[in-house]
């Protein structure tokens, strides 16, 4: 057991010293290993007896499904330990990082999250991690019953990064993309010397399919890129003034 603890972006952004406070009331000084401010994940390192670290198993997102039962721990308010539960309200919601990005998959939930949930885990009933807690959509300012969590696929695969060299790296296909109301995802501009540029997609292009995978959606393209790493090839079924062809792009790495 390393020490390793994920949390948001966030949480840690511009703080001048972190520490970690443990059940027992024990506190320990810690550092930040690597964050991420385009999924709002980050992870810090707790230099604490190994009797102390509890690790907790990452489940699959891809396999919750809207109804399952959730359970979320965390500190909202100040208020330590709390535990709140719910039910999985919606799936592959888009919301915003710190940056700005898109953060794409993400998971509802009417769990009552609040100001404090930050970064805390998202379980399922079998105690498995599905999702990181990182926003509420609220016009009180306070839970609504509408939270999100970052699902932990996401989570898995930023967070190695992120361990491993204290950065990541999201795909990039450069495009502007909206859903298209005759059916697919309508290519609105191209950017010079992205993959899709070098693959031969063309503003106007209709992307229907990706790697045999029918489209029907902005949000769902950007999922689908957002899932895959910069240097994979994706496979486009594009219809173009009347008639539909295949591209091959290799994915780019977004700044």
């Amino acid at each position: 057991m390393k020490g390793d603890i994920v949390t948001n972006d966030h949480v840690v952004d511009g703080a001048s010293s972190i520490s970690v406070k443990f059940p027992d009331g024990s506190t320990y000084k810690a550092t930040v290993v690597g964050a991420d401010p385009s999924s709002d994940l980050a992870v810090i390192h707790v230099n604490a007896p190994a009797s102390k670290l509890t690790p907790l198993q990452l489940g699959d997102s891809s396999t919750v499904a809207v109804g399952d039962g959730v359970v979320a721990i965390g500190n909202p308010f100040g208020l330590d330990n709390t535990v709140t539960t719910g039910i999985v309200s919606a799936l592959d919601r888009e919301i915003s990082a710190p940056d700005e990005s898109p953060i794409e998959g993400a998971i509802q939930t009417d769990a009552a999250i609040n100001h404090g949930n930050s970064g805390g885990p998202l379980f399922n009933l079998a105690g498995k991690v599905i999702g990181i807690n990182s926003q509420i959509q609220s016009d009180s300012g306070g839970n609504d019953g509408v939270g999100f969590a970052i699902a932990s696929n996401m989570v898995k695969s930023v967070v190695t990064q992120l361990i491993s060299t204290g950065k990541a790296q999201h795909a990039l296909l450069g495009v502007g993309v909206k859903t298209a109301a005759s059916g697919g995802v309508a290519v609105t501009d191209v950017q010079a010397g992205s993959g899709a540029a070098n693959g031969g997609v063309k503003t106007g292009d209709v992307v229907t399919a990706v790697n045999g995978v029918a489209v029907t959606s902005a949000q769902q393209l950007r999922s689908i890129v957002a899932s895959h790493q910069p240097g994979d090839s994706l496979s486009l079924e594009v219809r173009r003034s009347g008639s539909t062809t295949t591209l091959h792009v290799t994915l780019g790495t977004r700044s």
